[in-house]
């Protein structure tokens, strides 16, 4: 795993950056469609009856909070062989994209990103990007079938379009908190491909050229072996990190102030009414139709979720401090300067992010988001020492349990 390991650290710089970024994209776009609903009308319930202290006026002493630190040097990871990366990856299941139609049938191999989300929340081991699906087989291509009913929602989309279909897992699902539950999983169609396979070798710098060089500056074969690998890599480290996460929160002991998480909840619950909100609904009208749930259902799913998130914080927040890992500032500024440019102009410079993540104060969001990069450098410190084993038995949450 040695060799493995090193390329995956030279990717880091985009490790870290994913979690921040991803959020950067989805605000972006409920930026977008807010602008696009409201009529000048005042919105409803995005005031507070929360007095407390904001979230970014707590002083968190890691150490007291988590009394008992997992060992995480080295922390056993399984994983699908499917994630496995190796020197011939980038030959394996290769496909020619189709570009003479761009409307998804159920004959297809579709390239999709996906993210699922059980009561409006994203769930862990529920995404994955630049995966192939066999759209007829309900499968993942050369790998294992999905649960039923998975890639139904592709079918008529069109290529560049977002998707979205209600997935309902088995009652004996071993993951305990989707078993029985029906999620959201939203798809992205990034291409449809044919299903005659095709090794890098059967293409030309002009085919690959036309096919990516527009979308992703990828205009060579080399450029497009380098990205390949380079999106399985990825694509492994994501779901080592989920592992990771929920090991360390399952080992450890951590306690969490009550003030504070209500600080976050209400932080959280204020910007999700005012990214959602418009022309007179309310929480619970605008959940009741999106999502068939109660403000008081999503409440308690915010404060699951975060609960998690925060003892993630904590939990590495300590091993940063313990490990003497500091902040790189040329890389730190790297990912502050992408989210500024991946926000297509709804943040204007470095403040108007530390504002978005600081609930309009700059210095807390700033002293946040240098606080989630020690947290990101000690979380990829521990995956670099993880003891990753593959196993064609193990999978992801969106796929089938093997009898």
């Amino acid at each position: 795993m040695d060799n493995k390991k090193t390329k995956i650290k030279n990717i880091v710089i985009a490790v870290l950056a994913v979690v921040i970024i991803a959020c950067v994209v989805i605000l972006v776009v409920r930026i977008n469609t807010n602008k696009k609903n409201q009529t000048g009308d005042t919105q409803t319930e995005t005031q507070s009856t929360y007095t407390g202290k904001r979230s970014g006026q707590f002083e968190i002493d890691y150490a007291a909070q988590v009394t008992k630190l997992a060992d995480y040097s080295a922390i056993p990871v399984e994983l699908s062989s499917s994630y496995e990366v190796t020197d011939d990856s980038e030959n394996e299941d290769a496909y020619k994209q189709i570009t003479d139609r761009d409307i998804v049938e159920e004959s297809d191999y579709v390239k999709v990103d996906y993210t699922g989300y059980q009561n409006g929340e994203a769930f862990d081991g529920g995404s994955a990007t630049g995966v192939l699906l066999d759209v007829a087989g309900n499968s993942q291509v050369g790998g294992t079938s999905f649960i039923e009913g998975f890639t139904k929602p592709v079918i008529g989309a069109k290529v560049g379009d977002t998707v979205q279909g209600d997935v309902t897992f088995p009652d004996d699902y071993s993951q305990s908190s989707l078993a029985g539950q029906t999620v959201t999983f939203e798809y992205t169609i990034d291409g449809i491909y044919s299903k005659d396979p095709v090794t890098l070798a059967d293409l030309t710098d002009e085919q690959v050229n036309t096919v990516f060089g527009s979308k992703a500056g990828v205009t060579t074969v080399a450029d497009l072996k380098t990205q390949i690998e380079k999106d399985l890599q990825q694509n492994q480290y994501s779901a080592e990190v989920d592992q990771i996460k929920q090991y360390m929160i399952d080992n450890s002991d951590v306690t969490i102030p009550d003030d504070y998480l209500a600080a976050r909840l209400n932080e959280y619950e204020e910007s999700f009414k005012k990214d959602n909100l418009s022309d007179g609904q309310t929480l619970d009208d605008y959940l009741s139709k999106n999502y068939n749930m109660t403000a008081d259902d999503a409440r308690d799913k915010w404060k699951e979720n975060l609960t998690n998130q925060i003892k993630v914080e904590f939990i590495f927040g300590l091993i940063a401090e313990k490990e003497g890992i500091e902040m790189d500032e040329d890389t730190y500024n790297s990912y502050i300067s992408y989210i500024v440019s991946a926000s297509n102009g709804q943040m204007a410079d470095d403040n108007a992010v530390y504002e978005y993540f600081g609930s309009g104060h700059a210095d807390e969001g700033e002293k946040y988001l240098k606080a989630q990069f020690l947290v990101n450098r000690a979380l990829d410190s521990v995956a670099d020492n993880a003891k990753v084993t593959f196993d064609d038995t193990s999978s992801d949450s969106t796929q089938t349990q093997e009898n």
